[in-house]
């Protein structure tokens, strides 16, 4: 890879937290607070970053839901002053708590734009339990699941138990439909309950679903210290075996525990040399970067 060749020439990125972290400082889409800053990726010929919004802890149900609607407002008012399409930045909604036992806010969700869910994010909620717990779905979390899939919002079980998991992969293989895990390292390299077994993860991919590659440094080392090299690990890892469904997870404005030289998508370029160092060929550096989720989201009509 030639030195005007590192950066692909697009970028998906599968999941940032970026509308919450704009709605909770009023900050704008150019901000440079913001790790995924987004007027600066116009520097690619096309980018989509997967925008979650989520709960946050001390609010109640009720509270939780007009704080999602209101910063899916907010967000997309303030992405289409800058020029920002919606097609760039689709919604992702993190923990579906906010919904309560109400499966017709599944619908809400659809119109509003958002085009995956993650069911949880810590313990338990109506739907069942996430990675710090051994609970599955309960009967409502399979009803609100199979609205999903009848809605075409995507399952996303980065957060989930893993009986969650794979009750939520059952699902998608009995309905030959797609589930993805946005933002997961490999249980392989860093043995932790977010992180993804080679097992789902081949089941991910047989479905013909995506893994995108988490920045969260405490699931990609033990000491939860990392650097470029340990994402690029996860990366390699997941890309010899999964050639086709690994992308970028990210999580970035959802964590300040990122590695060293990795703070926001200003830095991506130094992954791609890492990449290219290790042997990754231009095309599996085009592949990690944005082709695998755009022919991911080109087959799902997105």
């Amino acid at each position: 890879m030639n030195d005007k060749s590192r950066v692909p020439v697009r970028l998906t990125v599968l999941h940032a937290d970026t509308p919450t972290r704009m709605e909770g400082s009023d900050l704008p889409c150019s901000s440079a607070a913001l790790a995924v800053r987004l007027t600066s990726l116009s520097d690619y010929s096309g980018f989509r970053v997967v925008s979650a919004v989520w709960s946050r802890a001390g609010r109640t149900d009720d509270e939780c839901r007009g704080d999602l609607f209101k910063t899916v407002l907010s967000f997309r008012r303030k992405c289409a002053a800058e020029g920002i399409p919606p097609a760039s930045v689709p919604l992702s909604v993190e923990d579906l708590r906010p919904i309560g036992r109400d499966l017709t806010l599944l619908d809400a969700l659809a119109a509003a734009g958002v085009v995956s869910v993650i069911p949880f994010w810590r313990g338990e909620n109506a739907l069942g339990g996430a990675w710090d717990t051994d609970v599955g779905l309960t009967p409502f979390g399979r009803e609100a699941i199979d609205r999903c899939f009848a809605l075409g919002l995507i399952p996303d079980l980065s957060h989930a138990s893993r009986r969650a998991a794979d009750e939520m992969l059952s699902m998608g293989e009995a309905r030959g439909l797609p589930v993805i895990a946005s933002h997961v390292g490999f249980d392989a390299l860093r043995p932790h309950g977010r992180n993804l077994t080679d097992r789902d993860a081949e089941r991910i991919t047989d479905l013909g679903g995506l893994i995108g590659v988490t920045f969260h440094a405490p699931h990609l080392t033990p000491d939860g210290r990392a650097g470029i090299g340990d994402v690029a690990a996860h990366l390699l890892y997941g890309f010899a075996r999964f050639p086709d469904a690994i992308a970028l997870g990210c999580d970035f404005d959802g964590t300040d525990e990122v590695p060293e030289g990795l703070s926001s998508t200003s830095d991506l370029p130094a992954l791609a040399r890492a990449l290219s160092d290790a042997g990754i060929p231009d095309g599996g550096i085009d592949a990690i970067f944005s082709r695998n989720a755009d022919r991911f989201f080109d087959r799902v009509g997105l």
